[in-house]
């Protein structure tokens, strides 16, 4: 990546975070928004940057209802930088809570994200998460079929 190119895409990348901080500190769908639009723009310059779609993913997720996009940009975060265990989190969230769930996609994506992360409160989340999937896939008709 040129210089501008780096330039270009750190500038919307900062404006992107300062975007989501303001959608946090006022809950304006449209601060989100322009949020994502920030990120998209990094993008354009930064490609294979894959904390920007890890970003842009959580956004959609969380603010903007919209799991679809998200699991396309976690999944996409996830094939740049395996490591990134935030983005196995989330999308076993999306996976998860989405309309159709995916409770088979979600223990495998919780299953990753323990595999590789260290935070103690997130962790403790994600093992909740799990037992609770792997009780309801234990009832008769369980949820997760395998």
């Amino acid at each position: 990546m040129g210089l501008w190119a780096y330039l270009a895409a750190t500038t919307w990348t900062y404006f992107g975070l300062l975007f989501r901080a303001f959608g946090n500190r006022f809950g304006r769908i449209a601060t989100y928004e322009r949020a994502v639009a920030c990120f998209s723009r990094a993008l354009a310059h930064a490609p294979q940057d894959a904390s920007l779609y890890y970003y842009r993913g959580t956004l959609y997720w969380r603010e903007l209802s919209d799991p679809k996009q998200a699991e396309a940009d976690l999944t996409r975060a996830i094939e740049l930088n395996p490591a990134l265990s935030r983005a196995y989190l989330n999308r076993g969230f999306v996976r998860r809570y989405a309309l159709p769930a995916n409770p088979s996609g979600a223990m495998e994506d919780l299953h990753a994200y323990l595999d590789r992360a260290d935070d103690p409160y997130w962790r403790a989340v994600a093992m909740e998460e799990l037992r609770q999937l792997e009780e309801e896939s234990a009832q008769p008709g369980g949820a997760v079929s395998e």
